[in-house]
């Protein structure tokens, strides 16, 4: 799953997405659940929840449970998310995630460069960041922006949007991490997943995280107000990081 994200291209996003950030939005090093966040709509760019809430209340007046993961396998079966995935997909502008290790020593960080992982890793204790490896385009770039599939709603009481974002079985690169993964929308995908057919938008929600890496973190990301470079700071060899 996703516990938290990061958002730390900023000046990428523009052309990755064709929508200007904010004024005033800073890099993202720990995006946390129920935090307001840019997302992107097939109306432009806007701010959003992190947790799916249903346009409607509750029973008893009472608002129903954030949603923060869609598994891809319910979208046609949860009214919920069928709905959502009818007429409000949406990509959940990103640049990287964080998944827990589980249990031993640290890996080395490893990089998707194909079909098979570049190298293997077993369980470990903490945290690791995937993301894509950058296009050396600013050369200072640790990653570049994607979009994680995602499905929005508006409530309405408050018009506040807030999303989802969609999951689906690990690849080889998240296996050995985590029980799921996000899925990210080829950047020539954008377009049919913000506003295409149903059965378009379905076939962008496979693949694998092509030229992806992992590197272990500290646990520093643990605490939801740490939300600075810090986070993100490869722990080890640093050499190990890098992808040629």
């Amino acid at each position: 799953m996703v516990e938290r994200y990061t958002l730390t291209s900023l000046d990428q996003v523009p052309g990755v997405f064709g929508a200007e950030l904010p004024d005033g939005s800073v890099p993202r090093f720990n995006i946390a659940a129920l935090q307001i966040v840019p997302i992107r709509s097939a109306g432009g760019l806007v701010l959003a929840r992190w947790g799916l809430l249903p346009p409607w209340r509750g029973h008893g007046g009472k608002r129903g449970p954030h949603v923060l993961h869609a598994p891809r396998d319910d979208l046609e079966r949860v009214p919920l998310l069928r709905n959502a995935f009818k007429t409000q997909r949406c990509l959940v502008i990103a640049d990287g995630f964080f998944v827990r290790r589980r249990s031993g020593k640290p890996p080395p960080a490893i990089a998707r460069t194909g079909s098979r992982p570049a190298a293997s890793a077993s369980p470990a204790v903490g945290w690791s960041w995937v993301h894509p490896s950058p296009d050396r385009t600013p050369p200072h770039a640790r990653s570049r922006p994607i979009g994680f599939a995602g499905l929005a709603a508006t409530h309405r009481d408050d018009a506040q949007p807030s999303f989802a974002i969609i999951v689906g079985p690990p690849d080889a690169l998240i296996a050995p991490y985590a029980p799921a993964m996000p899925l990210v929308v080829p950047a020539d995908g954008h377009a049919a997943w913000l506003r295409g057919p149903q059965d378009r938008a379905r076939e962008l929600l496979s693949g694998t995280l092509d030229g992806w890496r992992a590197e272990p973190v500290s646990t520093w990301v643990s605490a939801v107000e740490h939300d600075d470079p810090r986070c993100i700071e490869p722990i080890g060899n640093a050499a190990q990081g890098e992808l040629f």
